[in-house]
């Protein structure tokens, strides 16, 4: 997993497009051509964590992901919230045996977690970032972090990351919200991987290392949200968070395991559709929130 030896490699930034405002940040980030016909969606098993919760999925080989992701919503946690991001990986790395050597992430952290890791950054401020990692490489060989000055809580940051097969790179896109800034653009080796997961998180291993439950004074509550959610395949097969392809829950438990042998302490809501199009299009299922239980 992430490496407190941090080796960034060039990073390419660019001025784009202006965003949309309303809190969200417009999608305008690579597309791929589709060329298979769209074959049913399948919900897969639940999977426990002890330190994430969100939606992975599997049994496809996967090229782009794309979600515009919130910063969270209360202020009372800062400095212990979770890192929120997108994943493209080889195996799953939501389980400690899952035999994920290869990872791509792009999403958001308090500047408190990221300061750890090398930015420079403000207390109480949020920070956007991208890294890719190769275990053959002793650690993260790429990261870069972005200040996401004038970003308020609950604003929506959009990330995208493509895998250019024929370049063998990595391409990030990073656009905040147009009164906070312009895209940001990245690019890095890839190294060849084959990533057959994607998934869209709330990891608590680099703040608390697993979420701490809730005191008995506090309900429930919405920590973030995944919205515009977009996957393709390298064939080609486009989709939200569901598409041709397995979708399974992820929620991070007291010890791993699913209830009734563990206690449910970070989850998903069940997937919903927000009419936003990402990746060429409007679908279903694309966007969800993460709650603390």
């Amino acid at each position: 997993m992430r490496s407190r030896i941090m080796t960034a490699l060039v990073a390419t930034a660019a001025a784009g497009a202006t965003a949309t405002t309303l809190g969200l940040a417009a999608a305008g980030t690579a597309n791929a051509a589709v060329t298979t016909k769209a074959q049913p969606s399948m919900i897969g098993t639940t999977i426990g964590s002890t330190s994430s919760a969100g939606y992975e999925a599997s049994g496809r080989d996967f090229r782009y992901i794309s979600s515009t992701i919130t910063v969270p919503d209360t202020s009372f946690l800062t400095g212990i919230y979770p890192q929120e991001y997108i994943q493209l990986s080889n195996g799953s790395l939501t389980q400690p045996t899952g035999g994920g050597d290869q990872y791509t992430r792009a999403g958001i952290e308090s500047c408190v977690v990221a300061r750890s890791f090398g930015a420079t950054c403000s207390t109480g401020t949020w920070v956007a970032f991208v890294e890719a990692f190769n275990n053959s490489l002793s650690g993260p060989y790429f990261s870069h972090f972005y200040n996401l000055a004038g970003v308020n809580q609950g604003d929506g940051v959009n990330f995208s990351i493509f895998y250019y097969q024929g370049g063998n790179e990595l391409h990030f896109v990073i656009t905040p919200p147009s009164t906070s800034g312009t895209p940001q653009f990245y690019k890095a080796r890839a190294f060849g991987p084959v990533y057959d997961h994607a998934a869209a998180l709330d990891d608590f291993t680099d703040s608390t290392g697993t979420p701490i439950p809730l005191p008995f004074f506090l309900h429930s509550f919405r920590i973030n949200q995944f919205l515009q959610g977009a996957l393709t395949t390298y064939s080609g097969a486009r989709g939200s968070f569901v598409g041709p392809w397995t979708t399974s829950k992820v929620i991070a438990t007291s010890n791993g395991l699913l209830p009734p042998s563990g206690t449910t302490r970070v989850s998903p809501s069940a997937l919903w559709s927000d009419g936003l199009a990402a990746n060429g299009a409007v679908r279903s299922n694309d966007a969800f929130g993460v709650w603390a239980r």
